[in-house]
């Protein structure tokens, strides 16, 4: 018996996928994807205190934040696919009701760095959008998708 009479706290089975190491844990209380829930915010703060100048251009924080929101939904798409790749494989999810994943539309090249940007960010409003879809098929599986664990270094 631990010390003062605690039970040991109940062991949850969860697993990582992908190279971030994104944790994914079956049979949660708090099912879905949980870095969706704030990814939108984080441009819109960035856009609020730091407003289009007067040539109507997003300032270099609000592109500096969209290429951070880009890279951070394509991580979270990726842990997504492989998340239900995972799932089928262990009987979690029938193969048919896995979504396809998300198109990767190529961007045009022949742009500017800042319309570049701006593509850049579309695409990653747009995959989003296929995160919602997959964070209803967890919340209905019961299966959260959660951060990487931080790194002690």
């Amino acid at each position: 018996m631990p010390l003062f009479g605690r039970r040991p706290a109940a062991q949850q089975e969860w697993f990582t996928v992908g190279a971030q190491g994104h944790r994914v844990l079956p049979g949660s209380p708090r099912p879905g994807i949980e870095p969706l829930e704030s990814l939108g915010e984080y441009v819109e703060a960035i856009s609020v205190r730091r407003p289009p100048g007067p040539d109507g251009r997003d300032s270099i924080a609000v592109l500096n934040a969209k290429m951070d929101h880009a890279d951070t939904v394509n991580d979270l798409v990726a842990a997504a696919v492989l998340t239900c790749e995972e799932l089928v494989e262990r009987g979690l999810l029938d193969k048919e009701k896995a979504p396809p994943p998300p198109p990767h539309q190529p961007l045009r090249r022949d742009t500017t760095t800042y319309e570049y940007i701006q593509q850049l960010h579309e695409r990653a409003v747009e995959r989003r959008a296929w995160l919602e879809d997959v964070d209803g098929l967890l919340r209905a599986r019961r299966v959260s998708l959660l951060a990487p664990l931080p790194v002690e270094g």
